[in-house]
């Protein structure tokens, strides 16, 4: 333990100084230099921390930041488009909320000149999402979206006399698996559960299909919403689930306890301190492998009338190895898109102490980064999903809906939102 923390501290320090020289070496600039104005909007302190450390060495730059709620970016920024209202000059967007957002026509084509991103330095399996019509990139993804679950050590160790994560990863390597084996778990643990929500398990299904779900204005493969919404009965109908929200105030006090087994768990979400709540975690692949959560891009707008300082202010902190090394110091610490950084021994290297000190960056790129593949851009991914959570919430308060009759429903639901989808058939 001693020599943990003797690296940790050794470590910070070195960042700190990489840091220091990167961001802050100030050049011969005049002693009143013109301001420029960077507007953004965003709902965490990454980007102005990151800008503070930035601006010391580009004094003539400045921020004006606007603090958005996550769950209202998206709204604002529609509403922007809609009474043509000026939109920032770098626009942080969720990967998985930009329908209806051309980002083509709205976004400059981040690899023609005068930016030339260069596209290899890119780590990120979902990259059509953020293509142009001639496969062109318009953002740069600032986190990585595969993701894998959290688990309660404590409980992993009582029903499995084991904590270790690869161990785990073994045991409930499938939904099979989890449902088989949950059943023996309640019965020596009626006080427990699996999951916290359905949605949770609900998240995951969604997010490891390895194709798009709608193309053409066609449902691809609707079976596979039925075998989700099956396994989603099962997990029920076991009682391996509690009936919270997904965030809600109690699906949040839930992790200060020992009540709940598995979590979903990206490392967007790590870096946020979520899992700081005084118990121990450990990190490990989820049932039947990765999946896509989350994650955020940045874009410039073709409006900006900074696009420039945009540019050179993204290229610093996502494509640069000190914004590498900032992302992995600030906070809890998390690793972003930037590739050459993972050439550098010790960078993929992610000790996080809530989570017993294990090597979350190990276990990320040795068992759930290569398990996803490259995968296509599809249609109205965001509102089949807000249609799928809302059936699988359904079936939260109907406890007695199966399976078939959640699947009848959500394609319901499904042809009121989209009257003339077609389903591909079987």
């Amino acid at each position: 333990m001693k020599f943990y923390r003797l690296s940790l501290v050794v470590l910070t320090l070195a960042l700190a100084l990489f840091l220091s020289a990167a961001f802050s070496a100030p050049p011969a600039a005049p002693a009143n230099p013109p301001q420029e104005v960077l507007t953004v909007w965003g709902w965490d302190d990454f980007l102005p921390d990151a800008f503070a450390e930035y601006q010391k060495a580009h004094p003539e730059i400045t921020l004006n930041y606007t603090v958005v709620e996550k769950s209202e970016m998206l709204q604002r920024f529609k509403l922007a488009l809609a009474l043509n209202q000026p939109l920032p000059d770098i626009c942080i967007l969720e990967s998985e909320t930009l329908d209806g957002i051309d980002g083509a026509e709205l976004f400059l084509d981040l690899e023609e000149a005068p930016y030339s991103l260069p596209r290899d330095q890119v780590l990120e399996f979902r990259l059509a999402q953020f293509e142009n019509d001639q496969g062109h990139l318009w953002a740069v993804p600032a986190t990585l979206s595969a993701s894998g679950i959290a688990y309660n050590r404590a409980i992993a160790q009582a029903f499995l006399q084991t904590e270790d994560p690869v161990q785990v990863g073994i045991v409930f390597s499938s939904w099979a698996d989890v449902v088989s084996k949950g059943l023996k778990f309640r019965k020596q643990f009626p006080e427990k559960a699996m999951f916290a929500s359905l949605e949770d398990a609900a998240v995951m299904l969604f997010g490891q299909s390895r194709t798009p779900y709608l193309q053409n204005n066609t449902l691809l493969q609707p079976y596979r919403f039925l075998n989700a919404f099956q396994i989603l009965d099962a997990l029920q109908e076991a009682g391996l689930a509690l009936s919270y929200q997904q965030y809600s105030p109690q699906w949040m006090n839930s992790l200060e306890t020992d009540q709940v087994f598995f979590y979903p768990c990206s490392l967007w979400l790590m870096s946020m301190g979520i899992f700081h709540t005084g118990q121990s975690w450990g990190f490990t692949r989820a049932p039947s492998g990765s999946y896509a959560w989350g994650g955020t891009v940045w874009a410039i707008p073709k409006t900006s009338r900074h696009a420039e300082a945009a540019w050179n202010f993204i290229q610093a902190v996502l494509l640069s190895p000190s914004g590498a090394a900032y992302a992995k110091n600030h906070g809890a610490g998390t690793l972003i898109s930037y590739s050459p950084a993972y050439a550098e021994e010790g960078y993929q290297d992610l000790i996080m102490e809530d989570f017993a000190g294990q090597n979350i960056g190990k276990m990320y790129f040795d068992q759930i980064f290569p398990e996803v593949q490259t995968r296509p851009a599809g249609e109205n991914e965001a509102l089949l999903k807000e249609v799928y959570l809302q059936t699988v919430r359904t079936m939260m308060g109907m406890p007695e809906m199966n399976g078939e009759e959640a699947y009848a429903l959500f394609l319901q639901k499904l042809r009121q939102r989209l009257p003339d989808y077609q389903e591909e058939s079987a």
